[in-house]
């Protein structure tokens, strides 16, 4: 996969390298600076409080775990368009980014609206 970045601000947002065992690219994303670079990251944020909320009462050590999985899964999902499309510009992190964002907060909506229902429910 290769991204490519026309802002020299973005030159941050991906590294791109070779990994020799493999003889392949191999792409390391600093998502933060993603989401920085895209303006979502207060909507990942945003999706995260909504999740911890939904989840209750969590230790330190959960929330952490809830927290760097949804970056995780966002992360995997970056890799997995970029793989489809063979390149990519800021742009398509920002559009790519808040598809998954806008799609994680339709799930636990409806995940809420069911639990709700069932709860209502005799």
């Amino acid at each position: 996969m290769c991204i490519h970045l026309t802002r020299n601000k973005m030159d941050e947002v991906i590294t791109g390298c070779v990994n020799p065992l493999f003889m392949g690219p191999t792409v390391r994303l600093d998502l933060t600076t993603v989401l920085e670079a895209t303006g979502e990251l207060q909507h990942f944020l945003d999706l995260g409080a909504a999740r911890l909320r939904a989840e209750g009462p969590l230790s330190q050590e959960a929330s952490e775990t809830l927290i760097f999985g949804l970056a995780d899964e966002l992360e995997g999902y970056l890799r997995a368009m970029g793989s489809k499309r063979g390149s990519a510009g800021i742009e398509n992190l920002r559009d790519w980014t808040r598809t998954w964002i806008d799609e994680q907060q339709g799930a636990l909506a409806e995940k809420l609206l069911r639990e709700g229902a069932r709860e209502t429910t005799p």
